[in-house]
């Protein structure tokens, strides 16, 4: 009977030794499950946190820090869809940008873009969301190539977006743009990749600003003939060129009225005489408005904006125009010779 008891109670024991191992088990598992949910909470935060930075260093046009606060968050959660998501998306606004910002190292930036355009390019559904990720795939060899960093032909990916995405304006837009850098003789086959991209009814205002950089990029008759019918043509559709592209075209005029040549008459008859004196109006009224009423600038515009209101039969406008330029201007002046016989012709 003894034995029996003792055996009872160290079966007891044995029960009691178990229960506690089972309690502290219980409590180990709850502690790690309590540090792992405390851990993917601080996770989260700091991953919101740096989502939330990124975006506005983005919205602010800071690109090289947003991406670096998006590498940043890649170690913080490296599976994160999410900061995969804010990737493609940077990655995509940086390389529509890039060409248009100052002290851009353009092949450095379409090197560290490239991989994952093409990555996001190959895993995109089939259509528009594919043929616009390659069109920005060919932009970047396009940025190498250009630099002299790379010898792939952007052309491929361009061609494959417009066979995803007939028309596609991004893939249109740079093919054209490709070939007016350093071939400015291809403007005709260039302008047919414009139309295109224009065509699609889809970013109209980015494949007019990469239109006008193009063809302002090139010194001849017929591109600044071209620069004029796409500047009327972005007056006409509402859309805006930026000062640094209105100080560039201001040049144009320098360059074909200036200093009447019997070419004159093509860039004045570029688009209808009198839709030119509108667009001119339209370019470079806020232009005047800034400066001085003597001022080289607003002289010059002067002068170029008689021509045009006397090609468009604009009589009595352009006599006005040449009477106000002779009033501000000495005899010396380059415009004097021109301004005075025009008063005298439109005043007989």
């Amino acid at each position: 009977m003894k034995k029996d008891g003792k055996d009872g109670r160290f079966s007891q024991i044995l029960k009691w030794v178990g229960y506690l191992t089972a309690i502290f088990s219980l409590c180990g598992t709850v502690v790690g499950i309590g540090k792992y949910l405390y851990s993917r909470a601080e996770t989260r935060k700091n991953l919101a946190a740096l989502l939330a930075t990124e975006a506005e260093q983005e919205k602010s046009h800071d690109y090289s820090s947003a991406w670096q606060t998006l590498e940043r968050a890649a170690k913080v959660d490296s599976d994160s869809s999410k900061v995969r998501a804010a990737q493609e998306k940077l990655a995509v606004a940086w390389m529509d940008e890039v060409y248009f910002m100052e002290s851009q190292e353009y092949s450095a930036v379409a090197q560290r873009l490239e991989p994952l355009l093409s990555r996001a390019a190959a895993a995109a559904k089939p259509g528009r969301e594919q043929a616009d990720l390659r069109a920005r795939v060919g932009w970047a060899y396009f940025l190498e190539s250009r630099d002299g960093t790379s010898a792939v032909d952007p052309t491929g990916p361009f061609r494959e977006a417009v066979a995803e995405d007939a028309n596609n304006p991004y893939a249109e837009a740079m093919w054209g743009y490709s070939l007016l850098w350093k071939q400015c003789y291809r403007i005709r086959e260039a302008a047919s990749h414009f139309a295109a991209a224009i065509s699609s009814q889809r970013e109209g205002q980015f494949v007019r600003r990469l239109q006008l950089y193009a063809l302002l990029g090139c010194n001849t008759e017929e591109a600044d003939r071209e620069v004029v019918r796409v500047a009327n043509a972005m007056r006409k559709g509402q859309q805006t060129v930026d000062d640094l592209q209105r100080s560039d075209i201001l040049g144009r005029y320098f360059f074909e009225l200036g200093h009447v040549k019997p070419e004159s008459s093509a860039f004045i008859n570029a688009v209808p005489p009198a839709e030119h004196v509108t667009t001119f109006h339209w370019l470079f009224d806020s232009f005047d408005a800034s400066t001085d009423g003597d001022s080289p600038n607003r002289v010059s515009h002067l002068y170029y904006l008689a021509q045009l209101q006397e090609a468009a039969g604009q009589r009595d406008e352009a006599l006005a125009s040449y009477k106000s330029l002779l009033s501000r201007i000495t005899r010396t002046s380059t415009f004097w010779d021109a301004s005075n016989a025009a008063v005298k012709r439109l005043t007989h």
